[in-house]
Order: structure tokens, then C-alpha cells, then sequence
């Protein structure tokens, strides 16, 4: 890991977290507590890890592993439609090891196993590089803040490349980051830092694409900015051309053969990841999911809370200068990354919810320095007014449960959107389940608050910040442990699927129309839309059967409908409502809309 251009040796270590970093000291930590850190991480981001798959992105992800362990397709993954891997294969390659080391069998737990491993890992270099570069106070908060951030704990559970590209790209960016601040000494100082860089850069490159390389250089260029020095001095250097030739020779492992082996589809499905995402459809963009531009900041400013409360203390604290001049580089060097991503998704023209998680350290970082200031100024008492604030959120979270437990008839009626008023549904509905889980959370959210407390009172900025990202911690995990893995057992098809492949045993299941991905993870295999000669052809002997909601029944026509006969029905929950399944009877039979006996409900 990268350490801040200091003169004199590191003699600062973690037996003394509340000891800020002097500009010429280091902090340093031992292996044991990195690894009791790291272990600490993973128990809390594993919350979760066996919850069903809903919607289409995981189940998809789930059967490009698939293809690899059953089939053997580690070049070009293919899912159960025969839609070839959109992205490099480095997180489908691992998943499949972990998965063909440990039976074979590719489930929920499995294909996370690689998210929840490099969220952990994160994590833990967060720690470190923040511990050695800013001081131990701020590593340790920003490496709670970190585990108390929904929107990174959540993603730590998900079959996606995301969390594994931000790991990457993290250590790359703080691997380079000596040679970013002073090129020229340390290019000589460091010579195989440059290979390290291109390594881990590469890998990164193979996780997600060439975005890596993008973000690394316009990140680095955003420091050099406010530094006021002229980024362009850099490419004078041999270091960043090192990196950026060995990222591609490594990457060049997964490319040149798959270019190769699939020819102008695999260059097609190249282009358009990499270049026809982020140009608009006017320039030859793919034009798909299109958002507006501010739809990148609202996400990041959501996903990072709470700790987006902190950001305009930090701000200001840069401002009036309250944070050491010792520090202030090594912040701004990380946040230049969370600006980079900002800034470079927001011109993008695919902009989706998974993209601001490589911001998040920077802003961990940036947040945490806010509570050891070198003096107290208006930064600080801004700082302590929002964390008091924050404070009555769980003491309302108290006096809200104990209201339902005592006087659920008395409960509001509220307006709210379908994912928000799933979560308020099971939030009321699970008073078991969350006494259980309460029973550990609560005492750890009342400690939380009574730190906070104790050190708005006493003035102890660490200790503010601690029971800050302890009240956070305890939020994020519920949510993560409970909240989220419930709503997805509602949602899913997996219960659901058992009773389909009751009674469709080996005749043909169809779906209204387009592609369901989740639906054919849990199935077992590929469930074509009515369009498919499979399904149209009704008349042939044998059943066939179509699952659809009540949103996509209400979108077919009603002489259609009239042929279908009602055999099962599930009781989940989502936008298009509970999906139910149908026979279809050949044209002419009336089956109505009457139940077969003993259909499921």
C-alpha cells in the first residue's frame, strides 16, 4: 500500500487511535489487528449472503458461473438463453472456483462468496491506507463508516462485479499514489511500484473494462488540479505508461483470445460495455437506461448515507482550514476519486445505481477526518450539530417499535412507493423476528448513542465520531440482516418454483413475453415467451403452462385469457403483483379463469 511522502520513520501505532498524525509521522498496524479487522468486516458484510436472487442482474450473473463449472465455458460464458458474458470474466472465473471447490453447485452463498471476500478486503486496506497516510483515528472511523454504509454493506451480498472492481481499483489508486505526488523521485525510489500498479490495474480491467484504467487517470487528474499543478506534466514520466502497458498486457489474457474465439459479436458486445455506454445514442450510444444527469449525485448522496450528513462539515473544514495541512493531501487524494466517479458517470450516458460504490471510500475517508480537527472551529460545531441530530434517529426508532409492539391498531396509514411500502409492511409484520435480532442490535445502538452523547458533552471528537458510526453500523446491519433478506424471500420466484415444477413436471412453461432471468436461475432452465413455437403450438398432445402476473395478464388479450385455466397461485409481492400459473388449453375450450382443484394459493 501507498504511504504519504513524510519525512522520519513511522513511530505512531494503533495501541493510540485517538492520536492524530503528525504531518512528519506515519501510523502503522500490525498484521493481527489487520486481520481481526478484516474478520470483524466479514461478519458484519455476510449478513444476508443465502437470501433468495430477485430480478434479473444476479440470476444472470449466477448462470454465467454456471456455464463455466458445468460447462466448462471459462472464455465466454453463456447464460440459459445463450446470451454470451457482457463483461470480462474475472469475477464469473473466481465465483466458478469457488463454487467447483466446494461442491459443484452454484447457489445464492456461492455466487457471492467473491462480493462479500473483496468488500471484506476493501475494507480492511481503507483501514490501513487511511491509518498510515491520514492518522489511526480517521482509518478506524473511516473503516466503520465504511461497514455502516448501507449502500456499501448491501452490495457486498450481491453476484455483481461491482465490489470487486472498486476493490481493485482502490489498491491500484493508492498503490500509484506516491508516484502521483512527487513523479520523479519516487519513480526512482520505487521502481517496481509502477508493475504493482499495472497488476492490480490490470485485474481491475478484467473485472469491469477499461473503465478502470479511466477512472484511475481522471481521478489522478482531479488531485493535480487542486493541487494546481498540470496533470499533463505527468505523461512526461515512464511510470504511467509502465502501468497503463502492463494493465493491458494482463488484461490482454481474457481479450485477444475471446476477440478471437467470438469474432464480431464479442468486438460488438466489447464496443458497446465499454464505449456505448458511457456516448450518448445521438454519437452511437446504446441509449439504454437512460437517466438525467443529477441522477448520479442523487444515488451517491443516498447510497453514502449517513455519511453524506458529514460532507459539509468536511467541506468547510477544508475551507477555514481546521483540518492539518499534514492531512489535507492525502484527503483530497482520495476524494478526487469520488469526484472522478461523479463527474465521469454523470456525462455518461448509462447511469445505474451500482456505479457510485467505487466513491465510497473517499468519502469514508473525507468524512472521517472531520472528527480530528487540529483546531474548533465552524466546521466542527457544524459537525457536532449534525451528529446530535443524528442521534435521535435510533431514540425515535425505540419509541416507534414500542408503539407497534403496544398499540399496532393504532398504526398510521401511509402513502408510499412499492419497495418502501414493502419494507414498512415488513416491518410491522415481523415483531418475532425482530426481537430476535434486537436483542443484539438494540444494546449496541444504545451504546452508540450514549458515546455520542458523552462526547458532545465532554468535546471528545473521536468519541463522537465512534458512537456516530456505531448508531450507523447498527442501522446498516439491520437492514442488511433483516430488512433486506426478507423482502427478497417475498419477492422472489423460488418458493413459488416447487409447486410450478409440480405440476408442469416435464411438459413446456412459457412467460408471457421477453426474457426472465430469475425465474429460469430457479427453474433449471431456459422458460421461452409465448412467441416460441414450444409454446404456440398447444394443440400437440402435451400441456403447456405459462407463469405471468396480473399486470401481464391484464396486457394480453381477453380471447387469450379465456384459455387459461388457473392452476396455482402464489402470494408474493412486487410491482406487477403475485405471478400465478396458467394451463394453456387449445383454441376453441373455454378453461376460463376457474381455479383446478387444489391449486396452490
Amino acid at each position: 500500500m501507498a504511504r504519504a511522502d513524510r519525512d522520519g520513520p513511522p513511530s505512531v501505532t494503533v495501541e493510540r487511535p485517538d492520536t492524530p498524525v503528525d504531518s512528519g509521522r506515519a501510523a502503522v498496524l500490525q498484521p493481527t489487528t489487520l486481520a481481526i479487522a478484516a474478520l470483524f468486516a466479514f461478519i458484519v458484510l455476510v449478513q444476508g449472503i443465502s437470501a433468495p436472487f430477485q430480478k434479473d442482474a444476479e440470476p444472470q450473473s449466477a448462470q454465467w458461473i454456471q456455464s463455466i463449472v458445468r460447462d466448462g465455458h471459462w472464455l465466454i460464458p453463456s447464460d440459459a438463453y445463450g446470451y454470451t458474458d457482457r463483461k470480462p470474466p474475472l469475477f464469473y472465473w473466481l465465483s466458478a472456483l469457488v463454487a467447483d471447490a466446494t461442491g459443484a453447485t452454484v447457489d445464492e452463498v456461492r455466487a457471492r462468496t467473491v462480493s462479500v471476500v473483496a468488500g471484506t478486503a476493501l475494507a480492511t486496506v481503507v483501514l490501513a491506507w487511511t491509518v498510515t497516510n491520514v492518522g489511526a483515528s480517521e482509518g478506524w472511523l473511516a473503516f466503520l463508516f465504511m461497514l455502516g454504509t448501507y449502500g456499501f454493506a448491501s452490495r457486498a451480498t450481491e453476484a455483481l462485479t461491482d465490489m470487486i472492481l472498486t476493490f481493485l481499483l482502490f489498491a491500484a489508486y493508492c498503490t500509484i499514489a506516491t508516484l502521483v505526488e512527487n513523479s520523479q523521485s519516487q519513480a526512482r525510489a520505487a521502481p517496481g511500484r509502477p508493475m504493482q500498479a499495472g497488476l492490480i490495474l490490470g485485474l481491475a480491467v478484467l473485472a469491469k473494462g477499461p473503465i478502470a484504467i479511466a477512472l484511475c487517470a481522471l481521478a489522478a487528474s482531479i488531485y493535480l488540479l487542486i493541487e494546481r499543478r498540470n496533470p499533463l506534466a505527468i505523461l512526461r514520466q515512464r511510470w504511467p505508461w509502465q502501468v497503463v502497458a502492463i494493465a493491458v498486457a494482463i488484461a490482454a489474457v481474457w481479450y485477444v483470445p475471446a476477440a478471437i474465439l467470438g469474432g464480431s459479436k464479442i468486438l460488438r458486445i466489447i464496443f458497446a460495455e465499454n464505449f456505448g455506454h458511457f456516448m450518448p445514442a445521438r454519437l452511437g450510444g446504446t441509449g439504454e437506461s437512460y437517466r438525467p444527469f443529477y441522477f448520479i449525485a442523487a444515488r451517491l448522496l443516498g447510497g453514502a448515507f449517513p455519511m453524506t450528513l458529514l460532507i459539509v462539515p468536511a467541506a468547510l473544514a477544508f475551507y477555514t482550514g481546521e483540518i492539518s495541512a499534514g492531512k489535507r493531501r492525502a484527503v483530497i487524494y482520495q476524494i478526487s476519486m469520488s469526484l472522478a466517479v461523479l463527474l465521469f458517470f454523470s456525462i455518461a450516458s448509462v447511469k445505474r445505481d451500482d456505479y457510485i460504490l467505487p466513491a465510497l471510500p473517499g468519502i469514508a475517508i473525507l468524512c472521517a477526518s472531520v472528527f480530528a480537527l487540529e483546531v474548533r472551529g465552524g466546521a466542527s460545531k457544524l459537525r457536532d450539530v449534525v451528529v446530535a441530530a443524528f442521534v435521535f434517529v435510533p431514540m425515535f426508532g425505540i419509541l416507534f417499535i414500542l408503539f407497534v409492539e403496544f398499540f399496532p391498531e393504532h398504526l398510521p396509514q401511509l402513502k408510499l412507493q412499492s419497495s418502501d411500502a414493502a419494507y414498512y409492511g415488513i416491518f410491522l409484520g415481523l415483531p418475532v423476528l425482530m426481537s430476535v435480532s434486537l436483542v443484539f442490535g438494540f444494546p449496541i445502538g444504545l451504546a452508540g448513542v450514549g458515546i455520542a452523547i458523552f462526547g458532545l458533552v465532554r468535546r471528545r471528537t473521536i468519541v463522537i465520531g465512534f458512537g456516530f458510526g456505531l448508531i450507523a453500523l447498527v442501522l446498516s446491519s439491520f437492514w442488511t440482516s433483516v430488512m433486506r433478506p426478507r423482502l427478497a424471500t417475498e419477492r422472489s420466484v423460488k418458493s413459488f418454483i416447487p409447486i410450478v415444477a409440480q405440476h408442469v413436471k416435464g411438459d413446456q412453461l412459457c412467460i408471457p413475453s421477453g426474457i426472465n432471468y430469475e425465474l429460469s436461475y430457479y427453474y433449471g432452465a431456459a422458460v421461452p415467451d409465448l412467441s416460441h413455437p414450444q409454446c404456440a403450438n398447444v394443440a400437440a398432445g402435451k400441456p403447456v403452462y405459462l407463469i405471468a402476473t396480473p399486470r401481464e395478464m391484464d396486457a394480453t388479450a381477453p380471447a387469450y385469457r379465456a384459455r387459461l385455466k388457473l392452476i396455482a397461485k402464489s402470494n408474493l409481492i412486487g410491482g406487477g403483483g403475485p405471478p400465478a400459473l396458467y394451463e394453456i388449453l387449445p383454441s376453441g375450450a373455454n378453461g376460463g379463469l376457474k381455479s383446478a382443484d387444489g391449486a396452490a394459493k
